[in-house]
C-alpha cells in the first residue's frame, strides 16, 4: 500500500492581481477537487503555480490543473508555472502539458 501525503495548498497574494498558489502533497483522485474550490480576489490577472513541492501527481491532478487553467483563462487571468520538480516536469512533457504551462 502507497503512503500519502496530504494535500496543502497555500494561497497567497504577492502583488496586486498575483495569486500564487503553492501545493505539496499528493495531488489526485482525493485531493484533486480542493483545486476547484479554490476562490480567487476578483479581477485578479496573474495565476502563478509553484508545483515543486508535489510529491505525486495522477491523471485527475493533471485534469485539475488543466481545469485551473481553462478557469484563469476564462477568469481572463495568464496562468504560468513558475516552480516545478524533475518528475512532474517529465511527466508534463510526456503528456504535451509542458506546452500548455509553458514551463519555465
Amino acid at each position: 500500500m502507497l503512503d500519502k501525503t496530504p494535500l496543502s495548498v497555500e494561497v497567497a497574494t504577492p502583488s496586486p492581481g498575483t495569486v500564487r498558489l503553492s501545493l505539496t502533497g499528493d495531488l489526485a483522485f482525493e485531493s484533486a477537487g480542493r483545486l476547484a474550490a479554490l476562490s480567487f480576489s476578483p479581477g485578479y490577472r496573474r495565476l502563478d503555480l509553484d508545483l515543486a513541492g508535489l510529491s505525486f501527481i495522477d491523471s485527475s491532478g493533471l485534469a485539475a490543473l488543466v481545469r485551473l487553467h481553462q478557469r484563469a483563462e476564462s477568469d481572463g487571468a495568464a496562468l504560468r508555472v513558475v516552480a516545478v520538480g524533475p518528475h512532474l516536469r517529465r511527466l508534463l512533457k510526456v503528456t504535451a502539458l509542458d506546452r500548455l504551462f509553458r514551463l519555465p
